[in-house]
């Protein structure tokens, strides 16, 4: 019986030294290499950061450069015309070069040699400035046959005149006593688009027609109209008063006949007329 219990005792301690030596002998976890950098790679990444940082602050410098550019508002007449190109001697006394290309503007008139624009651009170091938008203030192509025309945004409206703002920023204040009123169903409305005929120049102020964006399309916008008194005709003119007191003169076309029409002095009448009255070459085509 002992015998038998020392020989259960060796075999719990064989395999107890068998477990041991299977835990010894069991191969370590692997350990992960370190990664070598090259002196190649790091100079490389080094002269990446550098060269971004580089891009980031030129891209700034221009910007700022940019930012800091002043933006000029110059209104002069136009001595020279090389395709999109204009040169134009402001009234500052300075002589400009200034590319149109790019340019936003409400005119549908070309541009001509003489006539009298106002360009917004910004002042920057190139000898030719690039406009961002532009405004005809008077055309030669239209002196004798028209009056002179402005356009802009309304500022303000009130109870016989109107303020207008122009793309060039300059703000413009008009009578509309006489003016013939042409607009849509929403009136002369603050922040709607207008053209201005005028009388003289825009200082003085007295506007001919008024036409909105909406009234644009409309019969009444084809034709100048002016409504008086009539103070006295001959066969070949009519004079009348309009509402301020001013005096007109028309030529009379060669198919409207006064005697026919019966007209005495002091009768309210309509003329429609050609021409311009700034000119004082306007030409009656009917009488009413």
């Amino acid at each position: 019986m002992k015998i038998k219990n020392m020989k259960n005792a060796y075999s719990i301690a064989a395999v107890l030294c068998l477990a041991l030596g299977l835990t010894a002998c069991s191969p370590k976890a692997e350990e992960t290499a370190p990664v070598e950098t090259t002196a190649a790679e790091t100079s490389s990444r080094q002269e990446g950061t550098e060269e971004s940082k580089k891009e980031t602050t030129e891209e700034e410098t221009t910007t700022e450069a940019e930012t800091e550019a002043e933006r000029m508002i110059v209104t002069g007449r136009v001595e020279a015309i090389d395709k999109t190109v204009v040169t134009l001697n402001g009234q500052d006394g300075q002589r400009y070069q200034v590319d149109l290309k790019d340019a936003e503007t409400k005119s549908d008139l070309e541009i001509g040699e003489g006539d009298e624009i106002q360009v917004t651009f910004v002042d920057s170091s190139k000898e030719v400035k690039e406009a961002e938008a532009y405004t005809i203030i008077s055309s030669v192509a239209l002196e004798g046959d028209m009056d002179p025309v402005i356009a802009g945004l309304i500022a303000e409206a009130g109870e016989g005149t109107i303020t207008i703002e122009t793309d060039s920023g300059s703000t413009y204040t008009f009578s509309t006593t006489i003016a013939q009123v042409v607009t849509g169903s929403g009136g002369i409305a603050a922040g709607g688009y207008v053209e201005i005929t005028y009388l003289g120049t825009p200082d003085e102020g007295v506007a001919l027609r008024v036409i909105t964006e909406e009234g644009s399309g409309k019969a009444d916008a084809t034709y100048n109209l002016l409504e008086g008194t009539l103070v006295s005709y001959t066969d070949s003119s009519i004079t009348i008063q309009a509402a301020n007191g001013s005096p007109f003169t028309f030529a009379l076309d060669g198919y409207v006949d006064m005697e026919e029409l019966g007209l005495g002095a002091g009768d309210d009448v309509e003329i429609t007329y050609e021409g311009s009255l700034t000119q004082q070459n306007a030409v009656a085509i009917d009488v009413g």
